[in-house]
Parts: structure tokens; sequence; C-alpha cells
């Protein structure tokens, strides 16, 4: 097992260890760093290989400041308080982990050295229809692989998709067109904190064979 904070080359460590990283240290992203996870993200499949995305890398600290101030702005009405608040408090054990480290990250989310955005872009088939599911099918794996060769570079990330609350801001600064459409928001840097293991249900438990209700043990 590699240190806690750092890469790994092994693909299988990498999907065991590969955990939302919500703190990260203020040390630069080398752009080959970042060249490396996006080219990863582009080897992923999509449908037809329509390979209909765009990935939008920012760094500028003012713009992550603005995306970060919005999200906070939206975070001040008071029903959303309530909720966060009451969840923490009084919670499922899942809520509380949820709201209290959605908490951290919108607190932390600008000292993230890099925020890397996927977009679908340019669609033209029903099928891609930017809302619907088979279209976040020709996209998501995109976002895994990135993630996971973040991880193996030892850099951190944590899907986050807030990227409506922020539209506005987002496509003012960063000029995005009316024809793509920001399907989430990664943060990335190296971690403040340490990767994995991560915390699953065992998988006899999430997995039937043949019929719906039938399941088996693993041995």
């Amino acid at each position: 097992m590699a240190d806690a904070k750092s890469g790994t080359n092994d693909v299988w460590e990498a999907i065991y260890t590969q955990r939302a990283i919500r703190r990260w240290t203020d040390q630069p992203v080398p752009d080959e760093l970042i060249w490396k996870v996006i080219e990863a993200g582009t080897k992923a499949p999509s449908g037809s290989n329509t390979q209909p995305w765009r990935f939008l890398v920012i760094k500028d600290q003012e713009t992550r400041d603005a995306i970060s101030a919005q999200l906070r702005k939206g975070l001040e009405n008071p029903g959303l308080q309530s909720m966060i608040d009451n969840a923490i408090k009084s919670g499922t054990k899942g809520e509380r982990l949820m709201m209290t480290g959605a908490r951290g990250l919108f607190e932390n989310l600008a000292s993230a050295p890099v925020f890397i955005v996927p977009c679908l872009y340019q669609v033209s088939s029903p099928t891609q229809d930017p809302t619907t599911l088979l279209a976040g099918s020709s996209i998501y794996q995109a976002v895994q692989n990135i993630m996971l060769a973040a991880r193996a570079l030892g850099l951190g990330t944590v899907m986050t998709t807030f990227q409506g609350a922020v539209d506005g801001v987002l496509r003012e600064r960063c000029e995005i067109p009316d024809e793509a459409v920001p399907t989430a928001i990664i943060p990335m840097g190296f971690p403040d904190a340490n990767f994995g293991p991560t915390n699953r249900k065992p998988v006899d438990e999430v997995t039937n064979w043949e019929r719906w209700d039938v399941t088996q043990a693993r041995e």
C-alpha cells in the first residue's frame, strides 16, 4: 500500500482508495498533470464514439473565488441552512456525513488550485439531449477516468454537481457558449487529507443473480 497521500500505479489500489477529497494544500498543480488527467478522461467510451465533451480548466484565483462566493451566497438561504443544521444534528449517519462534508467543501472550495468543468458540447442526437440519462452516460465515465487518474498521480478530487447554482457566474467569467452544458465541477489539488480505504456496503448485499430477489453468498 502506498503512502496515504501518494500516487499509485496499481489500478486496483486507485479504485479502492479513491475517495472524496475536500481539503487541499496550496501546492500548485503542474499543467502536465492536468493534461494527463484530462487525457485519461478522453479515453472513456461515449455513445457511438461521439465524444460530446469539452473540459474547462479553471486556475484563475479570482474566478474560483467568484464561483465559491456565489455558492456560499446560495447557502445563506435560511431554509437551506435550517435543513443542513437539522440533518447534521438529528439526521441519519449518512445524512450527517453528507451535510458535514458539503458544508466543509463549500467553505474550502476556493482553496483547490484547479477546477475542472466537464461539459457536454455540440449535442446533436436526441439520445444525447443534455437532460437525459443517456447523455450522462457519455460524460460521467470520462469524469470517473479523470478522478481515478488524479488519484493515481496523488491528486485529490471530489465530484460536485452544484454547477447549476453557479451557472451564471461560470458562463460569464469563462465565456461558455450556449451549446456547452456544464455537467459537474471537479476541484483538484494535492490533498490535505488521506486517500481511502472507502466505507461501502459488502458487494453481496447489492448484487442479485439471474433474478432481482436472488442473492448469493460470496465464498
